[in-house]
């Protein structure tokens, strides 16, 4: 899970239509950036040579205000730790964005992974999914279509 060449395309692309505010990230989104992306992408090797995670990118790069992340341990250092098969209680904040760049799949139930993901998105927030889609047998428990989430996120 994390930030491939054509995730941080599409953050760039958003990000011309939408300020992404205060950020939550399903899991700790790692750079995953190859040199050669990083040359396509100006972005210069040592500015990010240490960073494991995108949080320091998102605030740099696209003015994030600031990013927290939630995941089910503490593992990698999660700001809210959360079993997202479960229903969220004692919201505390809600946030502008939402990041799911390859971490929905990895939840068993969808329907409470996804009623959560909506309970901490503010009201006309931005909530964008990078998931699996097909071809990925094997990768997590679920492959999702575009449908869904047409019809999820639609009036």
């Amino acid at each position: 899970m994390g930030l491939t060449f054509h995730e941080y395309k599409f953050l760039e692309e958003v990000s011309k239509k939408k300020n992404f505010g205060n950020v939550l990230t399903l899991g700790k989104q790692e750079i995953i950036l190859t040199n050669e992306d990083k040359k396509r992408l100006n972005l210069f090797e040592k500015d990010y040579v240490n960073d494991e995670y995108i949080d320091k990118l998102l605030v740099d790069k696209f003015k994030a205000n600031s990013v927290k992340s939630v995941d089910n341990s503490s593992f990698e250092g999660a700001d809210i730790i959360h079993d997202m098969n479960k229903p969220i209680e004692n919201l505390n904040e809600k946030f502008d964005t939402i990041i799911d760049f390859g971490t929905s799949e990895h939840i068993f139930n969808v329907v409470e992974n996804l009623s959560n993901i909506s309970k901490f998105c503010k009201n006309n927030g931005i909530i964008l999914h990078s998931l699996p889609a097909n071809n990925n047998c094997g990768h997590g428990f679920w492959q999702f279509s575009p449908e869904l989430f047409f019809s999820l996120y639609s009036e």
